[in-house]
């Protein structure tokens, strides 16, 4: 039987494509016990698909398994470990705006204020392509959606680029500079 805790697992699931173990029982279970219970059962009944990671060893769980199963880790990670520190009022991945496509898009409140930011994840050797940020910023396009153009945060070990026009926030890929996002 799924339950309702279940049917929200399973639509964070949908939404974010991969979930392991850890960021699943943090998030909606009261204890690791109970999500591994849960989580094998959803499994069982093919609610729900899984591998183990071999490297970290927790499974992972999925509808569909994702064709870059990092990239999605690292959003569903990141939005895990920022929930700690901020409360998110929106969260939806792969937003486009105009022509620019961002990996994410997050509404976030710290001490009653609002703050909006695109998500970036660059994973590969690709350089982050911060000139469709830059030319979204310059045309004012985003007034149409936005008060004010979003911050950028960028998940990677890469160099970034100088930036003059608007806020950019870098975040290493271990994600351990996590409250580099909450506002000084």
């Amino acid at each position: 039987m799924v339950t309702d805790r279940d049917r929200k697992v399973i639509e964070f699931i949908e939404k974010f494509n991969v979930a392991t173990t850890n960021i699943v029982a943090e998030l909606f279970y009261p204890s690791l016990r109970v999500a591994q219970n849960r989580l094998k059962r959803l499994t069982e009944d093919k609610v729900l698909k899984r591998d183990r990671d071999h490297f970290t060893n927790q499974y992972l769980y999925y509808l569909k398994k994702p064709k870059q199963l990092n990239h999605c880790l690292l959003l569903v990670e990141f939005y895990q470990k920022v929930s700690k520190y901020v409360d998110i009022e929106y969260y939806d991945k792969e937003v486009t705006i105009e022509n620019l496509r961002a990996d994410g898009l997050m509404i976030y409140r710290y001490r009653s204020k609002k703050y909006i930011a695109f998500i970036e994840v660059q994973i590969s050797n690709i350089p982050v392509d911060i000139d469709k940020y830059r030319k979204l910023y310059l045309s004012e396009k985003y007034k149409k959606y936005f008060p004010v153009f979003p911050k950028l945060i960028v998940i990677s070990n890469k160099k970034m680029p100088d930036n003059q026009d608007f806020k950019i926030i870098k975040i290493s890929e271990d994600l351990n500079n996590i409250q580099d996002i909450i506002p000084s």
